[in-house]
């Protein structure tokens, strides 16, 4: 297999917005090609335009020498380009199987088949008959890939693939894209991760504000110039400063924590047990599925568990709800922006409106208090960076980043204690990264306490004071961060032990 791909001169206007601007670049089978970019540098819509999402306004697309008409992501299929779209399309009442017959003109037994021959090949491992919505984030991601692959496409386009993967399961994904490319299938790879691009491409092409500044070869780049090409700024390393005069104060203390689902696809938890003191980050790694969303709900109130589990400022609140938890200053930020913190039909002042706190004086003797509302909207856009001035657009037509920003803002803006975050940056670029890195450190400046489960292990020895890992619903010892190495995690997180 020989494939050419070639983008001439391709542009997308929006109203007040040029997505792509004269977009020329030409793709060869054998490389791995990076496409790098800010949320909302245009990435995306350019590759909704070769997975015939998106029919461009200007320009042409070029096929093995044929000029490529696409008015539908059926055509692609059809002219065996795929997609991996960041966001799952899935079905979440629907089994894995069921999510991929859908997509399949074979038979249900041919695709089983089929199904189980990709997974051997490529050391997935997922029951196809679990319900989507059993499945952790990075279960799904893989269903994903599958999808696509069941159509032996040509070109494999992959919008942040390895989102929330750990690094062990990032070497695996790697490993099958070099044997795709050597099988040559032309790969055109797109995420915000740095040192991914400089492991795995050969070609990096920089988009920034819908135009492309750059095309280079991998071997001439080092992640600082890309970063710096990417933001069009030089950008400064961002690390917490370990102290030893932090505050002693327990801030929040778990206790015995256990939790025993009826459900087989859940984790259960056992004997959870941890203090984070006031000021302090604890960060808690794990490959995905290993509990963590299931200790994220007991933690936010999503799962009432045993009052005494959870001593929070001297009370104990285990079986209160999220808005009783709130009350108290605990504030939450979870996994799926789109799913679980946002509603992205709704205006942004409606979102922020969202994690009402007494003291927001949101309603007025059970009236709504819009002008209170959009007050509040409106310091958060200013004080967290939130590029945009509009408080009645839509949440949906935010950037990951900065949907992510005003999340964050709302949790923030109230000064609680303590943030429980889940994956605060997943699928961000290094600018969004950058921000919400150093918003969180300022957190801990002002004394106040984050709990960070992240499957990003470069992020929690960033962050972290101190380090847990959680591997089948048990917590391992607590950690010293400057003690704690990617290679310690890596070994707890799939199992074993460390000295």
């Amino acid at each position: 297999m020989n494939t050419n791909l070639k983008i001439s001169n391709v542009s997308k206007i929006y109203p007040g917005c040029i997505a792509n601007d004269n977009i020329s670049l030409e793709f060869k089978s054998g490389k791995i090609y990076a496409l790098l970019g800010e949320n909302g540098a245009g990435k995306s819509t350019l590759v909704k335009i070769l997975s015939g999402v998106i029919i461009p306004d200007k320009g042409e697309i070029f096929l093995n020498n044929k000029i490529l008409k696409l008015k539908s992501p059926i055509d692609a299929k059809k002219k065996k380009i795929g997609m991996v779209f960041q966001h799952f399309n899935l079905f979440e009442t629907l089994s894995v199987f069921e999510n991929l017959i859908i997509d399949s003109d074979e038979n249900r037994e041919n695709l089983h088949e089929k199904i189980q021959s990709i997974m051997k090949k490529y050391n997935f491992s997922i029951d196809l008959d679990i319900p989507v919505l059993n499945l952790s984030a990075g279960q799904k991601q893989k269903v994903e890939i599958i999808r696509c692959l069941i159509r032996n496409p040509e070109v494999l386009i992959m919008d942040e693939p390895t989102s929330v993967l750990t690094e062990q399961e990032t070497s695996e994904l790697f490993s099958s894209l070099r044997q795709f490319s050597m099988e040559g299938i032309l790969i055109i790879y797109i995420t915000h991760k740095l040192k991914e691009v400089m492991s795995l491409c050969d070609e990096v092409a920089v988009m920034r504000k819908g135009k492309l500044v750059s095309v280079s070869k991998i071997v001439n780049e080092k992640i600082e110039t890309l970063a710096n090409k990417m933001v069009g700024q030089n950008l400064k390393t961002v690390r917490k400063s370990i102290s030893n005069e932090r505050s002693s104060e327990k801030l929040i203390k778990i206790s015995n924590l256990s939790f025993s689902s009826e459900d087989p696809f859940e984790t259960n938890l056992v004997n959870i047990n941890f203090e984070v003191n006031r000021g302090e980050c604890l960060g808690i790694a794990g490959i995905s599925g290993n509990g963590q969303s299931e200790l994220f709900q007991i933690l936010s109130g999503e799962i009432i568990s045993d009052k005494n589990s959870i001593e929070f400022n001297s009370n104990f609140i285990g079986n209160l709800n999220p808005q009783e938890r709130r009350e108290y200053l605990m504030a939450f930020s979870p996994e799926d922006r789109l799913e679980q913190a946002a509603i992205p039909q709704m205006k942004i002042f409606e979102n922020v409106a969202l994690n009402n706190f007494k003291s927001s004086n949101f309603f007025n003797n059970g009236l709504i208090n819009e002008n209170k509302i959009k007050e509040h909207a409106k310091k958060i856009i200013s004080d967290f960076n939130v590029n945009t001035d509009n408080i009645e657009l839509k949440s949906q037509f935010l950037s990951g980043g900065n949907l992510q920003k005003l999340i964050i803002g709302r949790e923030l803006i109230t000064s609680p204690d303590l943030l429980i975050c889940f994956n605060p940056t997943w699928g961000l670029d290094v600018g969004a990264i950058n921000y919400i890195h150093k918003t969180l450190i300022k957190i801990n400046d002002q004394n106040k306490s984050i709990i960070l489960i992240s499957t990003d292990t470069d992020e929690l020895l960033k962050l972290s004071d101190k380090i847990s890992v959680i591997h089948k619903g048990k917590l391992s010892k607590i950690m010293n961060s400057d003690e704690v190495t990617s290679e310690k995690l890596g070994i707890l997180m799939g199992g074993g032990e460390i000295d």
